[in-house]
């Protein structure tokens, strides 16, 4: 018999059998996220680290350069003006 009650029950068992997909579905691309995330704390952390060291070295570089200034030279006028 196909009566309002089968139709209905046919009509629940089809809606059960796409949620049910969808559940299958959505378990599906939380595995991969955490899957494809897993890396990520130790890639952010060594890209911390490896910020530091390159900052170290801009730090470095920055000293340098500061030491190699090469002095001014004052005019020997200038100079002989504040003997006298």
């Amino acid at each position: 018999m196909n009566t309002q009650l089968d139709v209905a029950l046919q009509a629940a068992s089809a809606a059960e059998a796409t949620y049910n997909a969808d559940v299958a579905n959505v378990a599906t691309i939380q595995t991969a996220i955490s899957t494809a995330s897993a890396p990520l704390a130790a890639a952010q952390a060594q890209l911390s680290t490896d910020a530091s060291a390159f900052n170290a070295t801009l730090d470095d570089l920055s000293a340098a350069a500061l030491a190699a200034k090469v002095p001014v030279a004052t005019a020997p006028m200038a100079a002989a003006k504040g003997r006298s």
